[in-house]
C-alpha cells in the first residue's frame, strides 16, 4: 500500500530527495530564465513570480507528466513504460541546452540514488538501463522512482517535484536578478498555492500529451546558447 508524505520513512526520503542541497547541478540552470533577464523581461521579484509560474504550468506537460506517469509504470512493474517515458522526454526537449541539462543532471540524480538510497530497486534497474545506453537518464524520472521505491504515491511525487523545480529556480533568481530572501520566500509561498492546481492538470493528461511547448520559453532556452554573457549553462 503506498505510503504518504506523513509515513516517516517516506517522508524522510522525500525531504532528502526535495533538499535544494542535493547536489544534483541544479544551481548551474536557469532553463531559459536568463534570457528573460538578458532582454529585461524580468527584473524584479513581481516579474519573477509571474514568469515561475508560467514555468510550472509549461512542467506540467513535460517533467511533471514524466513523474506521474514513471511512478504510474513503477507501480504496475513496467519498466518498458519507464523506458518509453524517458525517450519521450528526451525527445520533448527540444532546445539543446535543456536536453543537456536534462542528462547530466539525469547522471547525477542516478549516482545519489545509488549511494542514498541502496535499497531503491525500481531506481537501481533504470541506471542500470541508462548505464547500458537504453535510456537517456533524466533527473524527474530518478526522483519518480526513488519516491515510489520508498512508497510514495504519483501525486505525493509529481507535488514534490514541482516544488523542489520552485526552489531551485528560486534560488538562482535570488543570485541572478537579485532578490532579497524574503523576496524569494515570497514568491516560493506564491507558488505553493499554485502548485496544487498544477497537479490536477497533470493528472488529467494522457501520455501523448508528454512535450507539448510553451514556443516563447523554448525560444528564450534556445537563444541563451548564443547570449554574450551567462551566469548558468541554460
Amino acid at each position: 500500500m503506498p505510503s504518504t508524505a506523513t509515513d516517516p520513512a517516506g517522508l524522510l526520503t522525500l525531504i532528502q530527495l526535495s533538499d535544494s542541497a542535493l547536489p544534483t547541478g541544479s544551481f548551474s540552470h536557469s532553463f531559459g530564465l536568463e534570457s528573460y533577464l538578458e532582454r529585461g523581461l524580468v527584473a524584479d521579484a513581481e516579474g519573477f513570480a509571474q514568469w515561475l509560474r508560467g514555468y510550472l504550468h509549461q512542467m506540467a506537460f513535460v517533467d511533471a507528466l514524466a513523474v506521474r506517469l514513471t511512478a504510474e509504470a513503477a507501480r504496475t512493474g513496467d519498466d518498458a513504460g519507464v523506458r518509453r517515458t524517458d525517450h519521450l522526454l528526451h525527445a520533448a526537449a527540444i532546445p539543446r541546452q535543456v536536453r543537456d541539462a536534462g542528462t547530466a543532471m539525469g547522471l547525477r540524480m542516478n549516482r545519489i540514488a545509488q549511494v542514498a538510497f541502496p535499497h531503491a530497486t525500481a531506481a537501481a534497474r533504470y541506471r542500470d538501463a541508462v548505464e547500458e545506453g537504453a535510456c537517456h537518464g533524466h533527473p524527474a524520472l530518478v526522483f519518480a522512482l526513488v519516491a515510489h521505491d520508498a512508497g510514495l504515491d504519483a501525486r505525493t511525487s509529481t507535488t514534490a517535484y514541482l516544488m523542489q523545480l520552485a526552489t531551485a529556480l528560486t534560488q538562482n533568481a535570488i543570485r541572478a536578478i537579485p532578490l532579497g530572501q524574503d523576496a524569494g520566500q515570497r514568491v516560493l509561498a506564491e507558488a505553493r498555492g499554485t502548485i496544487p492546481d498544477i497537479v490536477e492538470v497533470v493528472f488529467t493528461l494522457e501520455e501523448h500529451d508528454l512535450g507539448a511547448s510553451a514556443p516563447g520559453l523554448e525560444i528564450a532556452q534556445m537563444q541563451h546558447e548564443t547570449q554574450r554573457a551567462r551566469m548558468f549553462m541554460s
